[in-house]
């Protein structure tokens, strides 16, 4: 069962990340677990959350009591991701793909950047075109060195849609693929890592998530995991595969990829909330990793 919405409109579920992750950045810097101000440019009929700080610390308060567990994931893997993005681009690597882009901002804070990496934005075509169309009302530019690339992750070949807008497969680059797979197909998933394995040069990082696997099935024993499927499933944005830990590992190591770094919720928080302790819930039930692409027999020849 694909994502139904997006066969007419933008995500929903990704415009409510980007709300998440405004929201955050009104709280006061004590307690501020991202600073991602960009966000509120993607709010869209929720903006009036966002018109005062102690507004949109209600409504975060709100949303951690009836899905907790999920806040404090959706807005640190966020630094974990810039993390790694960075120490990417220290060590020389100048292409980033965000399958799935969804609201995401990685595109504004790289236009900041002197020696920017060149950026192709994946994503199904209704929330790409409402993307383009709210920073262009926002007179947001984002430079040349973004491309915008269409895909339906369930029917196209990753690897042409990336080649044809300029990827060089040659060089190495970081994947970030965060927030997606879970509303894939087991079959759409297996075939994206084929196609990030014939595509990304030896020394390439993937960056993606997991979870628990019963979270799809709604029989998950913490109460965020169960009123989240059901909540996503009420706006025609199903989850439908959930891959554990040692399922991405495994996954991952077939398409040649080796997982350097993994943090489950309760570890993102221990990195990133002051003093390690967040003003949020910690319930566990997701986590994301980092993996490695390693040179294989046909490389080294």
């Amino acid at each position: 069962m694909p994502r139904r919405r997006l066969d007419r409109e933008a995500s929903l579920t990704a415009q409510t990340c980007a709300l998440e992750r405004a929201a955050e950045s009104l709280q006061p810097p004590h307690r501020r677990l991202l600073d991602d101000p960009d966000s509120a440019l993607f709010a869209g009929r929720y903006g009036p959350l966002l018109a005062r700080p102690v507004i949109a610390r209600t409504w975060l308060r709100a949303l951690d009591s009836y899905l907790p567990g999920l806040h404090l994931y959706i807005v640190l893997r966020v630094r974990y991701t810039d993390d790694v993005l960075q120490q990417a681009i220290s060590a020389g690597i100048d292409q980033v793909v965000l399958l799935g882009a969804g609201f995401d901002t990685t595109i504004l804070r790289a236009a900041t950047m002197a020696c920017g990496p060149v950026i192709f934005e994946v994503d199904a075509p209704t929330t790409q075109q409402e993307k383009r169309r709210l920073l262009e009302c926002a007179n947001r530019a984002v430079g040349s060195q973004v491309h915008w690339v269409p895909c339906d992750f369930e029917h196209d070949r990753l690897t042409e849609r990336l080649v044809q807008a300029g990827f060089d497969p040659t060089r190495p680059c970081v994947v970030v693929w965060i927030g997606v797979s879970v509303y894939l197909t087991r079959p759409a998933i297996d075939q994206t890592l084929a196609d990030l394995a014939e595509i990304c040069a030896p020394g390439s990082r993937l960056v993606t998530d997991f979870g628990d696997p019963e979270t799809v099935t709604g029989k998950h024993r913490l109460a965020g995991a169960r009123r989240t499927a059901r909540l996503v499933r009420r706006r025609g944005e199903p989850w439908l595969t959930a891959l554990s830990l040692p399922e991405v590992t495994c996954a991952a190591e077939d398409a040649g990829f080796v997982v350097r770094d993994h943090a489950r919720t309760t570890d993102l928080a221990e990195r990133y909330a002051p003093n390690g302790k967040p003003w949020c819930s910690t319930d566990d039930w997701l986590g994301v990793l980092t993996a490695e692409r390693v040179p294989s027999e046909t490389d080294r020849d």
